[in-house]
């Protein structure tokens, strides 16, 4: 067709995957056929054959609806307006040949395979789009998003380095000369330590330390090395994790440069290192609750910048933890030493460094069997001072109770009863609680305590068959939001009935998934990524299934985070619940994959178990 009316560029402008491009518009609008269907019509009658041709045009719905069937004619999908038809679309577990008919008089606008084909080499993600795997469709998505920075990027100077033999008064020489803060220490091109500032002033100049004495008895050992390729993200993580303030930066295995807390600081600003090391200075519950509060708008910031929502979920839990240990800090400084070893144990999101936004608590505290009655009094005063700060820094109280203040305050031999007692006698209550628990790690205090009683579960778990098939159970009753056609199914009643809870229907059933798999394999892995990576590799599952799941993860969560940041911005409070009508038509299909390889998971997994 020749002309191009203003209605046809503007609706097109909205239809995924044109929205994103205007340059693509004019010459697809221009290779549309307009093609008309009465209601109970098909869309191919003469031919009899059915969809996708080879090679094969495209369909856009105009107006009205068609039906997509099977051989039989069963209904297996309906699509509207803005919608596409033609290509190859997977029902279930594979793509399979369809048959169109129209459900009401229709519009249709038609390209040909020779404008489909002119088409994909101006809209990059049209291949990806128009795939009938879901994985690979957000696979492709995602790196067309994701920001590219790596610490490569940052444009690192030569590295300075020095042998573990030299004297430290040529270290600190040597430092001075260049103006760095520290140098890495190397042999044969090995790292095997670095010196700091810090390690001059607490090894050296506080114990006034012969100057002549070598490097390698006051330098740090085996230091944390990151390689070159790494996301600046996941490099200022680490940092976060370890507290620490440089890290030697690594090329094919050689040094390349050290990278500073500094030099991640500059490349966005507020930034997360600053946030975590004002808590750690904070001087009252007062002055942690202050900072704390700053945090969801520095992170609604990093997800303005395009910071990886993985990454972003590990910075959030890191804030966390750090505003956790401060309270912690301040409350011993106080009350004394603690009376017996303890733990105390993140659960849920925090535990697994998955936090959005907001965040309730979930905690307990893990005692040692030597606990006492005055011991125990110790612990539920920290308990109250910790908690009642965490809600005041803007971390509520958990609905459930799921906190130290409340009854999750045990010492080991309990905990492991409790635990025992769940997967003895599974029912839905237990479940539940598992759910939670078995995502456990320790934020402060005696780590290894923490460790010694989560390996004990995790045998106990992987020996309980009959636990694990409740689990299973529990895991597949919160379905994926898309209804038999695929629509999406908004959350009903009272004020829910306003969107799609992409919490509890989309972010929850992969994490349930990831650690049904994770206790299979008796794995250790608490990060959900990091389970179903660790799944596949133990050979539970598939490492296609696994990596169409973290893909499936990441998306639905940066679909809700970009939610939460925009009405954090509105002045709103950030929520779960996202209206399919706010996001974009590319958004919408995407979103579709992303629950339909959760519904094939979750029906995998029920066969598996015989559910």
């Amino acid at each position: 067709m020749t002309d191009l009316p203003d209605d046809l560029t503007r609706f097109l402008a909205g239809v995924a995957p044109f929205e994103n491009h205007p340059d693509a518009i004019a010459p697809a609008a221009r290779a549309i056929e307009i093609r008309y269907l009465r209601e109970g019509q098909a869309a191919r009658p003469d031919s009899g054959t059915t969809f996708p041709e080879d090679p094969w045009s495209l369909y856009i719905v105009r107006s009205g609806a068609v039906a997509l069937c099977d051989s039989d004619g069963r209904v297996l999908e309906r699509r509207g307006e803005g919608e596409l038809f033609g290509h190859p679309i997977r029902f279930g577990q594979q793509a399979a040949p369809y048959t169109v008919q129209a459900v009401e008089d229709c519009l249709l606008w038609q390209l040909s395979a020779v404008a489909v084909r002119a088409l994909a080499e101006r809209v990059p993600e049209l291949e990806a789009f128009l795939s009938s795997d879901p994985g690979a469709r957000l696979r492709r998505v995602e790196a067309l998003r994701t920001r590219r920075e790596r610490l490569a990027d940052l444009g690192l100077r030569s590295p300075v380095s020095i042998g573990p033999d030299a004297p430290v008064a040529e270290a600190a020489a040597r430092m001075a000369e260049h103006q760095v803060s520290c140098l890495p220490v190397v042999v044969d091109d090995r790292i095997v330590g670095i010196l700091t500032d810090r390690d001059l002033r607490g090894r050296v100049v506080a114990v006034r330390l012969d100057p002549d004495s070598p490097v390698e008895a006051v330098m740090t050992t085996e230091p944390v090395c990151v390689d070159q390729e790494l996301k600046i993200e996941a490099a200022l993580v680490e940092m976060i994790r370890r507290g620490i303030h440089h890290m030697p930066v690594l090329a094919d295995g050689r040094l390349a440069g050290v990278v500073s807390a500094g030099d991640l600081m500059r490349t966005q600003s507020p930034h997360p290192l600053r946030l975590v090391r004002d808590l750690a200075r904070a001087s009252d519950a007062d002055a942690v609750a202050r900072i704390a509060r700053s945090g969801p708008a520095l992170l609604a910031g990093l997800v303005e910048a395009g910071t990886d929502v993985t990454q972003l979920g590990r910075m959030a839990g890191l804030i966390t933890d750090a505003t956790t240990r401060r309270l912690i800090e301040l409350a011993e400084a106080e009350l004394g030493p603690a009376p017996v070893r303890y733990a105390w144990l993140a659960f849920g999101s925090q535990a697994r460094l998955e936090q959005g936004l907001i965040s309730d608590q979930d905690n307990g505290l893990l005692l040692d069997d030597a606990l006492d009655a005055d011991g125990e009094a110790w612990f539920l005063e920290l308990a109250e001072r910790v908690c009642n700060g965490l809600d005041a820094a803007g971390y509520v109280f958990c609905p459930g109770g799921v906190m130290a203040k409340g009854r999750w305050r045990m010492t080991r031999h309990r905990w492991r009863e409790t635990f025992s007692g769940w997967m003895a006698e599974p029912d839905p209550k237990s479940v539940m609680h598992c759910s939670i628990f078995f995502d456990l790690r320790a934020v402060h205090g005696d780590v290894e305590l923490a460790e010694s009683l989560r390996r004990d579960v995790l045998e106990q778990a992987r020996s309980s068959e009959i636990f694990r098939r409740f689990l299973a159970a529990g895991s597949v009753t919160h379905r994926p939001p898309i209804g038999v056609f695929r629509q999406f199914v908004q959350e009903t009643g009272g004020d829910a009935s306003k969107g799609l809870n992409l919490k509890k229907r989309g972010v929850i059933p992969i994490v349930d998934l990831a650690r049904v798999h994770a206790l299979e394999g008796a794995l250790p892995e608490v990060h959900s990524e990091e389970r179903l990576r660790a799944a596949a590799k133990a050979e539970v599952i598939t490492e296609r299934d696994a990596d169409d799941l973290v893909h499936a993860l990441r998306f639905i969560a940066d679909i809700r985070l970009r939610h939460q940041v925009e009405r954090l911005r509105a002045g709103e409070k950030p929520d779960h619940l996202v209206a399919p009508d706010a996001l974009s038509g590319l958004h919408r299909r995407y979103l579709r994959s992303a629950f339909g390889i959760v519904r094939e998971a979750q029906q995998a997994l029920a066969q598996r178990y015989v559910l």
